[in-house]
């Protein structure tokens, strides 16, 4: 028991010792320091014993921006300042001044040492300075219609200091870091990176070089774009029936030339033929020739004429000096034209109530019809005939219900309607409708 009351004492012994010491050098106060340095790190010599810091400071070439503090504990002294030779290997006298601290500015590269006497204890400090800078370069080495190539160069701060034994030379290593911005949205990080699939508007790309010590600059260069982007939407001009999900023929389009960067004289249509003629052309062999129409207008308008599916292409092109790029944009879908049809209602009411007064004939992508109607005796009452058919004309009056400016006879009636579709399909259609008063 009184052999571990002993280990105990001792113990609280020396952590009280280690106490008072990190007490002493806490209130001592003694140092030599930058408040003003961008970065600091410490040295690894070689050969001498110890560490120093280094403090570096960012500015720009031959600019002397490094500053070194040395304080004592509070009492009045005398700091010797004395910079380093790496020739002779040796400090020579720089400087001194009387206070309770010393503050050394626009100082060059190199080592500093103070010393000083307090209450009877000599005191001696060193420390590094670096003065860092960066420049950087760039330019747009090649632009061509697939990538441009930025080049980044940049000269900067050699940073060195030497061993205070050997005066050996120790390099440090700039640890250059690089950073593409294109319009303010970062990149890249190498020094020369190739740029695929350009930009079609012209951008500004800056390179930010930062080195080891913090200390950054920016240099920039205008990307003029040579490229452009084809692009196009395009617009039914006519009102879908809500019963039907696609337009009928003949159906005029309008395109809109959403393409970016594009010379307005060189933009080139292509309108491919109708899906299943290109398909039948194929099967037969030998070469098809699948375009139905070439335009060269910026935002031009077509009828479609026939029901179908069809295919649409834009080219875009920009011309500068050694190159014409273009770029192509296809129609994702089809554009769909609703194949032909005809309806004839089973009955209708020519009672001058203004419902259902008149017999109308429902059409969709039709070329002509004609209709005949005859009466229980097979003889022909009325005829109808409408060529050249549009859409406004999807529903029309085919009878009034009259014979020779009299209302018919109520009763059953028998049609026989002939119709060509803009399809190709020819439509040929019998059966009976109601006159009803």
């Amino acid at each position: 028991m009184l052999l571990m009351e002993q280990v105990r004492i001792v113990r609280r012994g020396f952590f009280l010792l280690i106490f008072l010491l990190l007490s002493v050098e806490f209130v001592a106060g003694q140092s030599l320091v930058s408040t003003s340095a961008s970065f600091s790190e410490k040295t690894s010599y070689p050969v001498f014993t110890g560490n120093d810091f280094i403090y570096y400071f960012c500015g720009t070439n031959g600019q002397l921006s490094g500053s070194l503090k040395a304080s004592s504990s509070g009492s009045q002294v005398t700091f010797t300042w004395e910079k380093y030779n790496p020739v002779t290997g040796s400090f020579s006298f720089f400087s001194n001044e009387t206070g309770t601290s010393s503050v050394l500015t626009g100082l060059d590269n190199g080592c500093y040492r103070v010393s000083f006497r307090e209450n009877g204890v000599d005191r001696l400090f060193r420390a590094w300075i670096m003065n860092g800078w960066v420049v950087p370069t760039s330019v747009i080495s090649e632009s061509n219609c697939q990538y441009f190539k930025l080049q980044g160069g940049v000269t900067g701060s050699n940073y060195v200091y030497y061993d205070l034994s050997s005066r050996q030379v120790v390099t440090l290593d700039p640890g250059y870091k690089y950073i593409w911005y294109t319009d303010n949205i970062p990149g890249m990080t190498i020094p020369n990176p190739i740029i695929y699939g350009p930009p079609t508007k012209n951008s500004v790309c800056r390179l930010e070089v930062t080195d080891r010590a913090g200390c950054m600059q920016s240099s920039q260069v205008n990307y003029v774009s040579i490229v452009t982007k084809a692009k196009f939407s395009w617009k039914p001009d006519q009102v879908l029936n809500p019963q039907f999900t696609t337009p009928e023929a003949p159906l005029e389009v309008k395109f809109t030339n959403e393409s970016e960067n594009g010379d307005p004289d060189k933009f080139e249509w292509f309108l491919f033929k109708e899906k299943s003629k290109i398909e039948q052309e194929g099967s037969a062999g030998g070469k098809v020739d699948s375009i139905m129409e070439r335009i060269y207008e910026v935002n031009p308008v077509y009828t479609y004429e026939n029901s179908g599916s069809y295919k649409v292409k834009l080219i875009s092109a920009k011309q500068s000096a050694g190159y014409t790029c273009r770029d192509t944009f296809y129609l994702k879908d089809y554009i769909v034209i609703d194949t032909s049809l005809v309806k004839v209602p089973p009955a209708f009411t020519p009672n001058g109530d203004g419902v259902n007064d008149v017999l109308t004939i429902q059409t969709r992508s039709l070329e002509s019809l004609d209709i005949q109607i005859l009466n229980r005796w097979g003889r022909i009452v009325h005829k109808f005939s409408k060529t050249g058919y549009i859409p406004a004309d999807s529903e029309l009056a085919a009878w009034d219900g009259k014979v020779n400016g009299k209302l018919a006879t109520p009763g059953v009636y028998f049609y026989i309607v002939d119709a060509q579709g803009r399809d190709g399909e020819r439509r040929r259609k019998k059966g009976f409708i109601q006159l009803i008063w």
